[in-house]
């Protein structure tokens, strides 16, 4: 039987494998996204953002980094968080349904050339699927970040939009990944529109060596054994 910080080790574990495995994976689309964002950004379009429980928690997240900062001062970038205040969702859910709660918000708020952001662990949310089609109406590019297979919304992405697939079976993996590519975007978006920052100079791996040796290896149970 495992020790409470044996099973903490454990779990540390496979979050960092879900992580390395992701972004061997995923990397190129999502570092392909940032530069999507950035330039909206640039363009004076906006970001909007959703999702549902545990997502909608990373969505709020994100949405948090971009209005206010990621790790330095810069000025407030826009970004719209679609989750409505509970008089808002309870018209929406009791006068038409839960499948319009974010869909209605786009069509509101969105415009050509902004990008719709939505997260959906299963990839099954119909909400989030409604907010897709009308992104698509309003000629919003989206950004999907999904898990397991990417379910139904990654079948309704078009070419130019972008996929972003934790392909693991399990929530709270895919909601630690996904706050983690969050972080990244942000972080990429703080590159590309006010330049790289002088205090990270410093490269524990380099890219192409992560790309050729695959993820490094970690004991966890090395690092808390017992005397």
């Amino acid at each position: 039987m495992m020790s409470a910080l044996e099973r903490a080790a454990w779990w540390f574990d496979q979050v960092s494998e879900c992580l390395q495995q992701s972004f061997l994976s995923q990397g190129q689309v999502l570092v392909d996204a940032a530069e999507c964002l950035a330039n909206a950004l640039i363009q004076e379009h906006r970001i909007l953002i959703c999702g549902n429980g545990g997502s909608a928690s990373n969505a709020q997240a994100f949405s948090t980094m971009l209005l206010n900062r990621y790790h330095r001062e810069r000025p407030a970038l826009p970004a719209m968080l679609l989750t409505p205040d509970l008089a808002t969702f309870s018209a929406i859910v009791g006068e038409s349904s839960f499948a319009d709660v974010f869909a209605r918000s786009v069509r509101a708020f969105g415009r050509e050339g902004d990008i719709l952001v939505c997260l959906s662990a299963t990839g099954q949310a119909s909400n989030i699927m409604q907010a897709i089609e009308a992104a698509h109406e309003q000629e919003m590019p989206v950004i999907a970040l999904t898990g397991y297979d990417g379910g139904d919304v990654i079948r309704m992405l078009r070419a130019e939009d972008y996929s972003i697939n934790v392909q693991v079976d399990r929530h709270a993996l895919i909601h630690s990944t996904h706050l983690c590519m969050l972080q990244s975007l942000a972080h990429l978006i703080d590159d590309q529109l006010f330049g790289e920052d002088e205090l990270e100079t410093q490269r524990p791996l380099e890219d192409e060596q992560l790309m050729n040796d695959g993820p490094m290896e970690w004991n966890p149970w090395e690092h808390h054994a017992h005397d």
